[in-house]
C-alpha cells in the first residue's frame, strides 16, 4: 500500500495521538508519541518560552526528563523499511459489518418492511487478503468485505473503547450467547429507532437506546492510542457517550502558540536563538565554538561576532530563561516598545518589524486617539505544540485566560505515557500589529452605560460556563472590543492583502483589571517553510487608518438585522451566551482564524447598531 502522508500542521491540529482516521482500506487511531519514528534528520524546535510554560502548565503531565518540542517526522521516501520515519497507526475499532448481498426478509430475522442486514462480527473472525484488505468468510465459504462499526464510545477525559455490542444486545437475556449478530437497517430514512443490532437468539437493541443516558454504562479507563492502553491501577467510572467516529467532538487539540521574539536589539543574541538547536547539540565539546565556526549552515552567521561575544549571549540567555514570563506579556512588550526597528532582517530572523510613524499614517483625528501606535511585522516567525486534547467537548482556549495570568487546559487526554517531548510546527510570516492607547480605553470603561454593558457580558460569560460545568472566566469588555475590532479589520484586510480571511490569524492582548495596562491586536498569516509570505498584508500597514474606517462602516448594518442587533449574551432564549450583536453575517470569521473560537463578540461595543448603542467607544468617523 502507498504511504498516507499528512502535512505536519494536520497532523498537529486534526490527526494527532487519539484521533480516529479513515485510511482507504481501514480504521485506524493515530498512535500516541511512542509510535512516533525519527530518523538520523530529526529536528528540533528552538523555543524557550514555550517550553518553560509549559514545564510550569502541565507540571507532572511532563517527564522529569522532558527534552523539549520536535517536529513531525518527515517522510523518507527513499526508505520503505519497517524502520522509516513516520507515525504509526492502530487498528480501531475491533468490531466490523460484513457486505452481504441482497435484503433480508426470511427467518429468524423475518420483517414485513424490507431491511438491509450485515453480519456484526469481530477482529479475530477476520483475515488479510493478499492486497491486505480485511474480510470475512461467511457461513457459504465465500469472502465479503467489511467495513468497521460506525460507532465508539468515549468519555469526557478523553478515553476510548468498542462498545459491547454483545453484552448490550443480551443485556436481559443469555450473556453467553454466541449466535451470531446483526446490524439491521430497515428503510431509509437513518433514524435511530430504524437501526438495530440483533442476534439470532431474538435479544436486540436499536440505536436510539444507545442515546439513554449510561445505557453504555461506565468508562474502562481505555486508551487505545497509548502502550499500555490501559494502566492496571488506572480507573475512570464516567458514564460512557455514544460517538460516531466522523463526528466534530471526537478530536479537540491542545494546543498552545507562541511568536518567537529577539530578546534585545543584540545581533549576537538574535543569532544565538536562531541557531539554538545546533548550539545546543554542541555544548558539550570544549571546543564547540571553534565547531560552530566550521559548519556550513552557521559559519557565515557568526563569522562577525568574536568568541567573547557569543559566550556572554549566551550567558544572558541562560539568565533570561530562568525569569521566563508569559510568552503573550513578552511579545506585546517588544511589539509596543515604540522603536523604530525591532530585531533584524535576515534570512534566518525570527523577527523583523517596523513602528511606522503616526504622522505618516494620515488617522482621523478618533483613530489618532485610539491608536498610540502601528508596526509593520516584516517576518515572524509562529510555533505551535500540541499537549494534550479533548473528546466530546472543546477545552478552554489560552486566549480565554486574562493576560497577566495564562492558564492551559491541562485536563485533557494524554499524549504518551511517559511525555519526553511534545511535538510543535514552525511556522513564518507577517503581520500587522496595532498598539491601543490604553487611556482611551480608561475612559471609555468608565461610561456608565459602559459599566451596565460590562455587567451584561459578565452575566453572558457565566452562563455560558455553567453551560459546560466549569467556573466562569471574566475577560472585561475591553477583550471584547477588541476581539471585536480585531474579525471587523481582518474581514476588510482580507478584501485587500490578498489573502484569504482563512489564511489570516489574530492575538488580542488586553489586561485584566488590577493588571499593566497592555491592550492591542496583532494580525498576521503564516506558513510552513523558511521562505514566509511575499508582504502583501504588512504592505496594509500604511493604509490602516482607511482599513479600519470602512470596517467600522460596515458593522453598522448587518443584513440579520434587527435580529442581530437585538440579541444579548444573558438571555435564556438560546445558548449564544458570549455573542453579544454578532452573526455569521457581520463578524464571525473561519474559525481557524480565530484565537477564541468565535466568542466574545459584540459589534455594538465598537458602532451604533440599528437599535442604537450607548456604550460604542469608536463611532464613526
Amino acid at each position: 500500500m502507498a504511504d498516507i502522508t499528512q502535512s505536519f500542521s494536520q497532523l498537529l491540529l486534526t490527526y494527532g495521538p487519539g484521533a480516529m482516521l479513515d485510511l482507504p482500506d481501514q480504521a485506524v487511531i493515530v498512535s500516541g508519541l511512542q509510535g512516533w519514528r525519527y530518523g538520523p534528520n530529526m529536528k528540533t524546535v528552538a523555543e524557550d518560552r514555550l517550553i518553560a510554560l509549559l514545564r510550569d502548565q502541565l507540571g507532572d503531565k511532563l517527564s522529569p526528563t522532558f527534552s523539549g518540542l520536535r517536529q513531525p517526522p518527515e517522510q523518507d521516501e527513499e526508505r520503505r523499511d519497517d524502520r522509516a520515519p513516520g507515525v504509526e497507526v492502530l487498528l480501531f475499532p475491533s468490531w466490523f459489518t460484513v457486505d452481504e448481498d441482497g435484503n433480508s426478509s426470511d427467518g429468524d430475522m423475518a420483517s414485513t418492511n424490507m431491511e438491509k442486514r450485515r453480519r456484526l462480527v469481530e477482529f479475530d473472525h477476520l483475515t488479510v487478503t493478499k492486497g491486505g484488505k480485511l474480510s470475512y468468510k461467511n457461513d457459504r465459504g465465500k469472502r465479503r468485505e467489511v467495513n468497521p462499526i460506525r460507532f465508539v464510545a468515549a468519555c469526557t477525559k478523553g478515553h476510548l473503547q468498542d462498545i459491547g455490542w454483545r453484552y448490550l444486545v443480551h443485556r436481559n437475556g443469555d450473556q453467553a450467547c454466541r449466535k451470531p449478530m446483526y446490524w439491521v437497517e430497515r428503510g431509509v430514512s437513518s433514524d435511530p429507532s430504524d437501526i438495530s443490532v440483533r442476534c439470532t437468539c431474538g435479544s436486540m437493541l436499536t440505536m436510539a437506546d444507545l442515546y439513554k443516558p449510561k445505557f453504555l454504562g461506565t468508562c474502562r479507563a481505555e486508551s487505545p492510542w497509548l502502550q499500555p492502553q490501559r494502566l492496571h491501577d488506572e480507573e475512570c467510572g464516567i458514564d460512557l457517550r455514544l460517538l460516531p467516529r466522523s463526528a466534530t467532538n471526537t478530536y479537540f487539540a491542545q494546543t498552545v502558540t507562541v511568536i518567537s521574539l529577539t530578546n534585545s536589539d543584540s545581533r549576537v543574541r538574535q543569532t544565538v536563538q536562531e541557531h539554538r538547536p545546533t548550539i545546543d547539540s554542541i555544548r558539550a565539546l570544549p571546543n564547540f565554538i571553534d565547531v560552530l565556526r566550521s559548519l556550513p549552515h552557521t559559519k557565515e552567521a557568526f563569522s562577525e561576532f568574536s568568541d567573547a561575544d557569543i559566550l556572554r549571549a549566551l550567558d544572558e540567555e541562560a539568565g533570561d530563561a530562568s525569569a521566563s514570563t508569559n510568552p503573550r506579556i513578552a511579545e506585546f512588550d517588544i511589539l509596543a516598545s515604540g522603536a523604530r526597528f525591532i530585531g533584524h532582517d535576515g534570512p534566518s530572523s525570527h523577527l523583523f518589524a517596523e513602528t511606522m510613524p503616526i504622522a505618516e499614517l494620515e488617522l482621523d483625528q478618533s483613530w489618532r486617539d485610539f491608536l498610540a501606535g502601528v508596526v509593520k511585522v516584516h517576518r515572524l516567525r509562529e510555533v505551535t505544540c500540541l499537549y494534550g486534547f479533548t473528546r466530546l467537548e472543546p477545552p478552554p482556549t489560552a486566549a480565554e485566560s486574562e493576560l497577566d495570568e495564562i492558564q492551559l487546559a491541562v485536563d485533557g487526554a494524554d499524549l504518551a505515557r511517559n511525555v519526553e517531548w511534545l511535538p510543535a510546527i514552525e511556522q513564518f510570516g507577517e503581520g500587522i500589529f496595532l498598539h491601543v492607547n490604553p487611556e482611551f480605553l480608561r475612559r471609555w470603561r468608565g461610561l456608565p452605560a459602559v459599566g451596565d454593558r460590562t455587567l451584561v457580558l459578565k452575566e453572558g460569560e457565566r452562563l455560558d460556563a455553567e453551560r459546560f460545568g466549569r467556573p466562569p472566566s471574566h475577560l472585561g469588555i475591553a477583550y471584547w472590543a477588541l476581539h471585536s475590532l480585531s474579525h471587523a479589520l481582518m474581514s476588510e484586510l482580507s478584501l485587500e492583502c490578498g489573502y484569504p480571511l482563512s489564511s489570516l490569524k489574530e492575538r488580542v492582548y488586553s489586561s485584566g483589571a488590577g493588571q499593566a495596562d497592555r491592550y492591542g491586536l496583532l494580525i498576521y498569516t503564516s506558513t510552513a517553510g523558511g521562505q514566509g509570505t511575499l508582504g502583501g498584508l504588512s504592505g496594509m500597514a500604511h493604509r490602516v487608518g482607511e482599513l479600519l474606517t470602512r470596517a467600522m462602516k460596515r458593522l453598522q448594518l448587518c443584513s440579520n438585522d434587527p435580529i442581530c442587533a437585538e440579541h444579548s449574551p444573558d438571555g435564556d432564549h438560546d445558548d449564544r451566551h458570549l455573542h453579544g450583536a454578532a452573526c455569521h453575517a457581520c463578524l464571525l470569521i473561519p474559525e481557524t482564524s480565530c484565537e477564541a473560537r468565535n466568542t466574545r463578540l459584540d459589534r455594538g461595543l465598537l458602532v451604533p447598531t440599528v437599535v442604537g448603542s450607548r456604550y460604542a467607544c469608536v463611532g464613526i468617523p
